[in-house]
């Protein structure tokens, strides 16, 4: 849709459906030429209808991290929904409710989790989560006894319906350029590999889901894998940019913020759009956080970023921005500024998957 600029009146996402379409089939196209399946994570937007530009929804697999947005998902058509974060027995109910309903694979890390599996209603795929070097949620790679008395355990309860492995490669966001991103992408899939060597588990009766967006981006093969499982893809931001994952004209989300407030004393600009619009996710720069990158504004989106503007600071409504001397003496009052995120998954979290689509 064309867009029209006097309607905006406070902070708003915008989503360019053109560069979000193209990430799409991209990601699309590498994962059949990669032979593998490809499941986004729909995290990232939280949104239906962008949901539906990955294709018709009973014919996509996607992931979620919240039995709330599997229900979302659920309920708009998507039937094979994978929950990409550990179990929690609090949401048995909408577990419960869920296998009725969909194809649910759920995500242990540890056998005290097959407790609550055991108590489902409805039998469901359930994948462990392996740790192979992240350091967040999953059981260490080298871990092969624990890991296989587990799928073991699995392997006989009536409620499992087939048994996965799990894993995903955070730690590829701290890298920088390509190199760095295939050096943690070598690395955690042969470490996976080492461990699926010394299961009693036949591989053929495990289902391995990989997949972080900066490898999935940059690399061309996932040996070992079934599927990949990216998300951040569809929009991109300022810490892919910057890890190297993505191009600027990859980027399809950014923020548009009015101006309330200008200090030519500081050269800075306050815009209302702070930490509750874009978290306070940051990049850092000569050792200092900045939260997004000003971007020039053409008639139906944006360009390239404005060298030398960017949201240095945020509080919960008020984002303080660094703009050019030249930039800063012909912004008046009520002027928007489109900034990149650094994240733009915890955007639309923030934003609850509203978003104005270009």
């Amino acid at each position: 849709m064309s867009l029209n600029w006097n309607t905006i009146t406070g902070p708003q996402v915008l989503v360019d459906s053109r560069k979000s379409k193209r990430n799409i089939k991209r990601m699309q196209e590498k994962a059949e030429s990669a032979g593998v399946d490809l499941r986004p994570h729909f995290k990232t937007h939280q949104s239906v209808t962008i949901g539906k530009w990955f294709g018709k929804p009973a014919e996509t697999a996607i992931a979620v991290s919240s039995a709330t947005m599997a229900r979302t998902f659920a309920d708009a058509g998507w039937n094979d929904i994978l929950m990409a974060i550990p179990l929690n027995p609090r949401a048995l109910p909408a577990y419960n409710r869920l296998a009725r309903e969909v194809q649910l694979g759920l995500t242990i890390e540890n056998a005290d989790s097959l407790k609550t599996i055991a108590r489902l209603l409805s039998p469901v795929d359930v994948y462990v989560e392996i740790d192979a070097g992240y350091g967040r949620t999953g059981i260490s790679w080298r871990e092969h006894e624990s890991i296989n008395l587990i799928l073991e355990q699995a392997r006989k309860m009536p409620q499992v319906r087939s048994l996965g492995l799990l894993l995903h490669a955070g730690n590829s966001y701290t890298m920088r350029g390509e190199h760095g991103i295939a050096q943690i992408h070598q690395e955690s899939l042969q470490r996976l590999a080492e461990l699926i060597e010394n299961l009693s588990i036949p591989r053929s009766e495990l289902r391995v889901s990989v997949g972080d967006t900066p490898t999935c981006s940059r690399m061309e093969s996932f040996p070992g894998a079934d599927e990949i499982r990216p998300g951040n893809y569809v929009f991109y931001d300022w810490q892919q940019q910057r890890i190297g994952a993505c191009d600027w004209p990859d980027v399809a989300l950014a923020v548009a913020c009015p101006v309330i407030g200008i200090y030519p004393e500081r050269n800075e600009v306050v815009v209302h759009g702070g930490a509750v619009h874009f978290s306070k996710d940051s990049v850092t720069i000569d050792g200092k956080q900045i939260f997004g990158q000003v971007m020039h504004q053409t008639t139906n989106g944006w360009g390239s970023p404005i060298q030398g503007a960017q949201l240095v600071g945020v509080s919960q409504e008020h984002g303080k921005v660094r703009v050019p001397e030249g930039m800063l003496k012909e912004l008046e009052l009520g002027d928007l500024l489109i900034i990149v995120p650094a994240h733009s998954c915890l955007v639309m979290a923030a934003f609850n998957g509203e978003c104005t689509v270009i």
